[in-house]
């Protein structure tokens, strides 16, 4: 009784509280977004809080991947504070509304009422505390009798009207404790002592007699109800019998027992006065979707990668394909890139770290850099399989020293508690591979580099370029096919989808689409004085951005112990209506050929005319 009086006290209590949503505001931190909030109630009322985000604030979607001061029992306060990741965004859109809703309940505060069943009986009902109770027996049918119809167990608690219910057992004791009775008793079985049954009657709870097809006592002067509440031993196999009250009109008792579930008693239904309500706050966010990523080619091989910019240090954003023993992962990077240091993975989780605050910091990166999103990392499949959730890791061989016997790897998460950590592995065990880039630099003067895209109208291929010393050039190889004048290397035709095709002199000069003209011998002058000559300049990630490709001839240099492979280039240009072209290749050496023979087979990167 002293609980839900508490209770009682605390829902009328809320009338002096305002419950309002004041102060929201949100901000971009990279890929994150942190929502921050006043939640204003009383003190010791429980919310629970959504965030929902749309488009067009008609289309509401929850978001579930969200942390800080959300879901659950979310209590009054001051800056409360919510982080989210854009990548877990499906609509993902500059301009979007969020909402924070938050619920909590209330009581409807209303005496007294009257509903109507779907046969058309009316019935009054009283709330006493938080529940509202009907006054009299239900019926079936549109009958005169103070009784009502009964039912067997099956029956009633199916039979209530909408948005009524069979009481259970403890709602019962409640309505009882609420008329007298001693709490201690009130959960005994049998019979139990009530101060004055005709309380019930004068709060409107009617109490006829009803007579019924098996005897409840003997000159029993009754009435029983059904509750809804099984009898615990039955899922025991020990009785088949259903919790039941027997109420003593001439004895102020009511008894709490076991019935058969084929006797047929009285119903009376109920309904909760507790609601819920809820309040919210809309603001709107303009989001930058435009992140440090993109994709390249190896040069060497024209395999596409992705990668992602994080901090000062760019990752390819997928792992190398397979797991490796430590012998076996040499070369595996692309050109130009190394495996990460210790400090490099470190500062990795500590870019993904969310801004505020979080009891579960390391599952909220886990899932955070699981994601394949704009902004993550896409760390989203194990190498190890312990057969239990307490072990699923993946593990990733580090730059860290050149012991033979063991090497560091990184394992994040590294069991049930979520942590990354750092273990000592054979060289003979496997792990993953995940590459940076070798070039510190590349952060600091990428955005310097200014660059586009443009579409050949021949066949709507889209071409990356890029400006070089006022000039704009095709920053990568032409890929228009001519027919029998343009092949792939090696005659495969995933060649020309790495490097573009190869093109003989005689369509050389008109390749080009339209507004794009084959460079002259003075154009790469400049381009080369630009980079002084320097190959790693005019690769990928290089400052110049001219991305360049050797998938030309492969040679073989045996001179040395083991043979190695040079990969060559030879690019095109004109000169006083000459093809000539320059000659790269993995060793560094740039060469210019001032007249390309016939057999000769060329790449072509444009210029704008």
């Amino acid at each position: 009784m002293k609980n839900i009086l508490l209770f009682i006290f605390s829902i009328l209590s809320m009338n002096i509280f305002a419950q309002t949503i004041n102060n929201t505001t949100i901000k971009q931190n990279n890929g994150e977004v942190i929502i921050q909030y006043d939640l204003y109630g009383k003190p010791d009322l429980a919310f629970t809080v959504h965030v929902l985000y749309s488009t067009d604030q008609i289309n509401w979607e929850e978001i579930e991947k969200v942390h800080g001061e959300v879901g659950d029992s979310i209590f009054p306060g001051r800056t409360k504070q919510i982080v989210l990741w854009i990548d877990h965004l499906a609509n993902a859109n500059t301009k979007l509304f969020f909402k924070i809703s938050a619920v909590y309940p209330t009581i409807d505060l209303t005496k007294k009422g009257t509903l109507n069943d779907a046969v058309g009986n009316t019935y009054t009902w009283i709330r006493y505390d938080n529940t509202k109770w009907m006054t009299q027996n239900l019926k079936s049918i549109k009958e005169p009798s103070e009784c009502g119809t009964l039912y067997n167990y099956t029956a009633a608690i199916n039979a209530c009207p909408e948005n009524w219910k069979l009481p259970t057992d403890d709602e019962w004791i409640e309505l009882e404790k609420h008329f007298g009775m001693n709490a201690a008793k009130s959960s005994e079985f049998g019979l139990r002592e009530i101060k004055n049954l005709k309380i019930f009657s004068d709060s409107g709870f009617v109490l006829n007699e009803c007579k019924y097809l098996k005897t409840l006592y003997p000159n029993q002067v009754a009435v029983a109800f059904w509750t809804n509440t099984v009898n615990k031993l039955l899922y025991l196999g020990y009785s088949d019998k259903y919790i039941a009250r027997i109420v003593r009109l001439n004895e102020n008792k009511i008894s709490r027992e076991l019935r058969e579930k084929t006797d047929e008693l009285s119903v009376r239904c109920i309904k909760s006065a507790i609601y819920f309500e809820t309040i919210e706050s809309v603001i709107e966010a303009n989001l930058t979707l435009k992140n440090k990523t993109g994709a390249f080619k190896d040069v060497y091989t024209g395999e596409k990668f992705e990668y992602i910019s994080v901090g000062n240090t760019t990752w390819l954003k997928k792992d190398i394909i397979g797991t490796f023993i430590y012998t076996d992962i040499n070369d595996k990077c692309p050109v130009g890139w190394k495996l990460p240091e210790e400090q490099e993975w470190k500062d990795l989780f500590s870019y993904y770290k969310p801004s505020i605050e979080l009891e579960n910091e390391s599952t909220v990166i886990s899932e955070r850099i699981s994601t394949s999103g704009l902004w993550s990392f896409n760390m989203s499949t194990n190498d190890y399989w312990m057969e239990s959730k307490y072990y699923i890791y993946n593990t990733y061989w580090i730059n860290k020293d050149n012991k033979e016997d063991s090497k560091k790897l990184i394992a994040y998460p590294s069991n049930k508690s979520n942590s990354t950590g750092w273990v000592n592995k054979q060289t003979n065990e496997k792990a993953k591979l995940r590459c940076v880039l070798d070039n510190k630099d590349y952060a600091a003067y990428s955005n310097s580099i200014e660059t586009g895209k443009f579409a050949d109208s021949r066949d709507n291929k889209e071409y990356t370029w890029v400006n070089i010393d006022n000039k704009t050039w095709m920053s990568e190889n032409l890929s228009f096919n001519m027919g029998e004048n343009s092949t792939c290397r090696d005659n495969i035709k995933m060649n020309c989808e790495a490097f573009g095709y190869l093109y003989n002199i005689s369509v050389a000069e008109t390749a080009c689409p339209a507004g794009w003209q084959i460079p002259s011998s003075d154009d790469w002058q400049k381009v080369l004085a630009k980079t002084a000559n320097n190959m790693p300049s005019l690769c990928p990630f290089g400052k110049s951005g001219f991305n360049l490709l050797l998938g030309g001839e492969i040679l073989i240099d045996d001179s040395g112990k083991k043979p190695t492979n040079i990969f060559t280039a030879k690019l095109a240009f004109i000169e006083a209506g000459n093809i000539g072209y320059y000659y790269f290749d993995s060793n560094g050496k740039i060469e210019k050929a001032d007249r390309a023979k016939k057999k000769d087979l060329l790449y072509i990167r444009c210029v704008k005319k």
